[in-house]
């Protein structure tokens, strides 16, 4: 049986028992909902997301542009969980011999996740995904895998989580120079979350993709400041390895970011 309380505050006239000093402004209806004679909370969303932006413009003696995007979404009820994130980064530079301007770097990476937890701990799970990065200006024309594997989440301390993931993935791959090459491999990853202050977190994440000719690493670590209830300010530093580069390429591709961004 669901009953519905409506409790109104009534308005007393200035200078009346009881009243204050001061005007009342009047409040809207107060409603509560009982079942079955116990008090139901409003139920949480299972949605939430972040998502920032920054750029670097440099002029002078050098000339350059650096930008990034990044957009996360994820749903999450009972024992089961979806995410997906889309991520920008390049950086232009610009001759000023010449005059010559030229695109060092542009980072496409798309990702989607399912996680499947096997009980109401919440530790161990399986999971399935997928991924997509492209960066051309250094070798890279794409790189998509699917996979599956299982994963176990822990709590080293109050309020740091770790999760660690092991499983296999089919790799397709497409370097500059190179005939596209595909492969069965392993996976392994990582994937972090401490708080430093009040209002300071650090995370990381790591994976490693290895069979046949196929070997890449790839790890992020960063420093969120939030600095209002949903606004953060981070600094990040990402690292993508390959083993078997293009001719002519960097085995290691660095870069670092400062973006503003919402959380919701």
């Amino acid at each position: 049986m669901l009953t519905l309380l409506i409790q109104t505050a009534f308005l007393l006239p200035q200078g009346a028992a009881g009243a204050p000093d001061t005007p009342i402004e009047a409040s809207l209806p107060e409603i509560i909902f009982f079942e079955d004679g116990v008090v139901q909370e409003q139920e949480k969303s299972p949605w939430s997301g972040k998502a920032d932006a920054g750029m670097t413009l440099i002029s002078g003696n050098n000339e350059s542009t650096n930008s990034s995007a990044n957009f996360e979404i994820m749903w999450a009820k009972n024992l089961d969980a979806f995410d997906f994130g889309a991520h920008y980064s390049g950086t232009r530079n610009t001759d000023k011999a010449t005059d010559d301007a030229a695109t060092t770097s542009r980072l496409y990476l798309y990702e989607a996740g399912y996680d499947r937890f096997f009980d109401e701990s919440k530790d161990l799970y399986g999971y399935a995904k997928a991924s997509s990065r492209e960066d051309i200006p250094n070798g890279l024309q794409s790189r998509n895998d699917i996979g599956l594997g299982v994963g176990y989440r822990f709590y080293p301390y109050e309020s740091a989580t770790v999760k660690v993931e092991a499983g296999s993935s089919y790799v397709a791959e497409n370097k500059v120079g190179t005939v596209a090459d595909s492969s069965a491999v392993g996976r392994a990853s990582y994937d972090f979350a401490t708080p430093i202050m009040k209002t300071v977190d650090f995370d990381g994440a790591g994976e490693y993709l290895t069979g046949g000719d196929i070997e890449t690493y790839t790890q992020e670590f960063g420093v969120s400041w939030n600095f209002e209830e949903s606004w953060y300010l981070r600094a990040s530093y990402n690292i993508a390895w390959d083993g078997n580069p293009s001719a002519g390429f960097s085995s290691t591709d660095r870069r670092f970011n400062l973006v503003i961004g919402t959380s919701f």
